[in-house]
């Protein structure tokens, strides 16, 4: 029986190897799959309610229809928001590529005059009439610097066209979750088809905790961000609301493409502006960090905020900028998933003594 149990173990243990060794020779399909998974989590609920509209004589939408009025409006909104936000982001931008050099040198003047006033010429004026001499050159490299990480981040994400396939994926998911997973577990052995259930119990607990916990602190965060640039007369700062709210979604990457554009719509109307943005979001960013997203997350994912940054930089390491967006709900899902089968195995085992 020890040889039979040892045997079936390692059989167990070979079979993860290779499954794993498959999955990550496949990681860019695996991947589209986790999000295509995510995305019918988030939008199950919205599809619910459109079925829950009551007809004449007690009908109700099907579950396909329905489901595709949510993934086309989906597709069709970030459309819309992608061609409001791309131009406008682009005349910023080259507003702030005119204003940069003047802006350059009104601050080395400023510089120039508070070394004067306490005595440091001395030591500042070299530096600063060498940074006067060369900023034009350090802005192209600048510039150059940023156009090729860009390069890097769409190249890499470019390689995935066939994320556009995502909106098809969830909708299939969405519509015909029951025939999905009827046809994937035809290709296991009938014997293990009993594991499907709690795997997908513990899926679904997973991802919807997150799906929650996440939706409350991209609440909070567009609501305060929006209400504390409106305050300061910030242009557009309901756009930028929205914008930070669903920056949220992908750690770290997110709060910095957020505050480039909280810093860039500001410089558009001045210095001073843009430094108050920049003040606001960091403030409630750091708020957030340190008393909400730890006590929401905790509360829904039970995971501590050291297991949540080492599940960022993993799988940014992994994947990339995907990897970064994946993470959470990934370690929230294996977590889920041990706590499932380590469940299981104690009632099979029973009672000790």
């Amino acid at each position: 029986m020890n040889r039979f149990e040892s045997s079936r173990s390692a059989l167990l243990a070979v079979g993860v190897s290779v499954v794993l060794i498959v999955l990550w020779a496949l990681r860019d399909i695996a991947v589209l799959v986790s999000l295509a998974v995510l995305l019918a989590f988030v939008l199950a609920p919205i599809v619910g309610l459109i079925q829950r509209i009551p007809l004449p004589r007690g009908a109700r939408i099907p579950r396909g229809p329905s489901s595709a009025v949510v993934v086309l409006g989906l597709v069709v909104t970030v459309a819309w928001l992608l061609s409001l936000g791309i131009p406008r982001m682009a005349v910023e931008i080259g507003r702030l590529a005119e204003r940069v050099p003047g802006t350059v040198q009104m601050l080395l003047g400023e510089a120039n005059r508070y070394a004067a006033r306490h005595g440091l010429s001395e030591h500042v004026d070299p530096v600063i009439q060498n940074l006067r001499e060369n900023s034009t050159r350090h802005l192209e490299t600048l510039g150059v610097a940023l156009a090729r990480w860009a390069g890097r981040m769409f190249g890499n994400l470019g390689q995935l066209v066939y994320v556009l396939l995502l909106p098809v994926l969830a909708f299939y998911l969405l519509a015909e979750s029951e025939a999905v997973r009827d046809s994937m577990s035809r290709f296991l052995p009938e014997s293990t088809r009993g594991w499907l259930k709690p795997v997908e119990r513990a899926v679904d607990r997973a991802l919807s905790s997150y799906v929650r916990g996440q939706t409350i602190v991209c609440l909070i965060m567009g609501f305060a961000v929006g209400t504390g640039l409106a305050i300061a007369g910030y242009p557009g700062a309901t756009v930028l609301g929205v914008l930070v709210g669903f920056a949220e979604i992908v750690p770290f990457i997110g709060f910095w493409v957020a505050m480039s554009a909280v810093v860039l719509i500001g410089l558009g109307v001045s210095p001073a502006l843009a430094l108050t943005g920049f003040l606001i979001y960091s403030v409630i960013n750091v708020t957030n960090g340190y008393l909400i997203l730890p006590r929401v997350m905790g509360q829904h994912l039970k995971m501590h905020p050291f297991v949540i940054m080492v599940s960022v930089l993993s799988g940014a390491t992994l994947l990339g900028p995907v990897g970064v967006f994946i993470a959470l709900p990934g370690a929230a899902v294996v977590q889920g998933l041990i706590e499932e089968l380590a469940g299981r195995r104690e009632e099979a085992e029973g009672p000790a003594g």
